[in-house]
């Protein structure tokens, strides 16, 4: 088996992980951390070639923290709170990751007014090499 195949295989079997905790997890989500975790795990699946689950290195390449929250349409929509404004491709990696999301289906109407009226803040923390890990799902940073 080639390295490029087993590197795909195991992000699929990722995804496919991801998928059923998502749909677990979705139908009963209540608190704005449920909700925010949900979201998270929904980014790492709908973006999972551009996700890392290492340790963050200790000095990232770049943070990008958005405000989420949904529009009218249900569709996500992205405000930048903070960004590197030196590292632009970082923020479009963040705000094309939101982009690409589905509409969330089976949250209880106190999570899509949630998701409606606050929305939520995220941080995308960007490896070097380009990938990114959420700050909700984010092991430990690496010490320097």
């Amino acid at each position: 088996m080639s390295r490029t195949f087993k590197s795909y295989a195991a992000t699929l079997t990722v995804a496919a992980a991801l998928l059923g905790a998502l749909v677990a997890t979705n139908a009963h989500a209540q608190s704005a951390d449920q909700v925010k975790a949900d979201f998270a795990r929904a980014i790492y699946l709908n973006s999972a070639a551009q996700v890392h689950n290492d340790r963050p290195q200790p000095l990232l390449r770049a943070v990008v923290v958005l405000r989420v929250k949904l529009n009218e349409q249900n569709q996500w929509q992205a405000e930048v709170f903070r960004d590197n404004p030196d590292q632009p491709e970082m923020t479009r990696a963040a705000l094309d990751s939101v982009a690409k999301l589905p509409a969330p289906v089976g949250l209880t109407p106190k999570a899509m007014d949630m998701l409606h009226n606050d929305g939520l803040v995220e941080a995308w923390l960007f490896q070097n090499d380009g990938r990114f890990a959420l700050k909700t799902l984010a092991k430990p940073q690496r010490g320097a």
